[in-house]
């Protein structure tokens, strides 16, 4: 019977969890497309929506960082810029399985040229949508980062808002949703800026350390 030696074990687990990484999104790709929303084609000035994003609420707009004055773009020649009012924003929207977890980040702006007010929310929000590919998780339709606020957010300070949550056990997408509203009483008001988004999946770590088992496993049966 042919022997295999516990370094051949941990060759042959590093070989099965590189599979299983290979099947699925890395660990700190960005999935998003015009993540930094520079692939307007823009010289200048505003143009409606974002290539590579779904907008809804119609009150969205790419725009070139003059519009900024010295602020300007966090990075780049252009960002994101929303009004207030009924619920706006855009979303992408991917593929994830129950219990892997979800990280997106962006960065947000509250510009003195036009500065949020009122009950105005600026938020970072996944949602975690069925198989369908529309409908919300009966379990925890969403989650969401809504501490970029009229009354705490900084003045002409681009500032990161991040959020993570665990895909629950109905969800079969993962949507990336960056929004404003008058989510607080006191009425809308002013437009929050947006620049350099993130967005990833992350395998769930039991699939992987399974997988390593199975394969052990497996060398064990040869033995």
């Amino acid at each position: 019977m042919k022997s295999v030696s516990l370094t051949q074990c941990a060759r042959s687990f590093v070989a099965v969890s590189a599979l299983a990484l290979a099947g699925h999104a890395a660990a700190g790709v960005n999935l998003l497309v015009n993540s930094g929303f520079e692939d307007a084609g823009l010289t200048g000035g505003d143009t409606f929506g974002a290539p590579g994003w779904t907008d809804f609420g119609g009150a969205t707009f790419t725009v070139h960082d003059s519009v900024l004055g010295s602020v300007g773009a966090n990075s780049g020649t252009h960002a994101f810029k929303m009004f207030g009012g009924s619920a706006s924003g855009i979303f992408q929207q991917f593929a994830i399985n129950p219990g892997e977890t979800a990280n997106g980040s962006v960065l947000m702006l509250n510009f003195s040229g036009d500065m949020m007010a009122n009950g105005q929310v600026a938020a970072v929000n996944i949602e975690w949508i069925q198989a369908d590919g529309s409908t919300q998780s009966a379990i925890t339709p969403f989650i969401s980062n809504g501490t970029f606020t009229a009354a705490d957010a900084p003045v002409d300070v681009w500032t990161e808002q991040n959020i993570t949550g665990v895909a629950p056990a109905d969800a079969a997408f993962a949507r990336f949703v960056l929004i404003t509203g008058d989510f607080q009483p006191g009425g809308p008001g002013g437009a929050p800026f947006f620049d350099d988004a993130f967005f990833e999946v992350v395998p769930e770590p039991g699939s992987l350390a399974l997988l390593g088992l199975g394969g052990l496993a497996l060398l064990r049966r040869r033995r």
